[in-house]
């Protein structure tokens, strides 16, 4: 009797080792899972403090919040317009990405903009960021006779947030987000394209700087000032219009 008491409790000790090993083997299997489904970790932007989302919104408009000082939110307002541009930038962008991809998408009020410090959240009035989005998509379209209208409303909402802000708007919006995009090139292939044009352009030497330096006997006369109606104007080109592609005819 002593002897298989021995044996049962031998057999006893064996499976529950078994049993440890086997549920310490289990957690490391879930472990490794949430691990690998676990979002990478996002570090707060430590300089707007308790400044987040609508209440960050609210303080750059002016509107006061107990708590903070006046002054200190003043100072804030240059840290903020690279926030406030970058949800301006992505808010038209996920328009164009939504309409490539057949999508119908619908902008949130909050988002999260990474800085050199982190990410802070970002909020934005709806009706603002439904215009933004929906002058993404019908840019997406690419439909010249509507390019004018849509490059109007997507700086009057631009020149809005930034006034609503405190924030000085010194480019539009509309000379680098509505460059035109190939509808075949990935999304953010054409964003590269967009931002390596504007670079591009700001490194060129000004166009009235090379007519100046070309020599007046290269360059054929087609008309003289006689030949010029008095009542004649130059109409001014509006910025996005398409210049006439035929000349005018000169009086005789």
């Amino acid at each position: 009797m002593s002897s298989f008491f021995q044996l049962f409790l031998a057999w006893g000790v064996l499976l529950l080792v078994v049993l440890v090993l086997y549920l310490i083997d289990k957690i490391n299997i879930i472990y490794q899972r949430q691990a690998q489904d676990a979002p990478e970790p996002t570090y707060s932007d430590g300089l707007f403090g308790e400044l987040v989302g609508k209440a960050l919104w609210d303080a750059m408009s002016g509107i006061p919040l107990p708590g903070f000082d006046p002054k200190l939110v003043q100072d804030l307002k240059p840290h903020y317009e690279p926030v406030l541009r970058q949800h301006i930038e992505q808010t038209f962008l996920q328009g164009v990405t939504d309409h490539r991809e057949g999508r119908a998408g619908v902008p949130v009020n909050n988002r999260m903009i990474p800085t050199p410090r982190g990410s802070v959240e970002s909020w934005m009035p709806l009706h603002h960021l439904s215009s933004l989005y929906q002058c993404g998509v019908e840019h997406a379209q690419g439909k010249p006779t509507e390019r004018l209208r849509i490059q109007q409303t997507l700086d009057q909402v631009c020149v809005m947030l930034y006034a609503r802000a405190g924030l000085e708007l010194k480019d539009p919006f509309s000379r680098i987000l509505m460059e035109p995009i190939d509808p075949g090139a990935p999304v953010e292939e054409a964003v590269a394209d967009v931002v390596s044009q504007s670079s591009a352009a700001a490194t060129e030497p000004d166009a009235s700087a090379q007519a100046e330096a070309t020599p007046v006997s290269d360059v054929a006369v087609t008309e003289t000032p006689a030949q010029i109606s008095e009542g004649e104007s130059i109409e001014p080109v509006t910025l996005g219009q398409a210049l006439p592609t035929e000349a005018k005819p000169v009086p005789a």
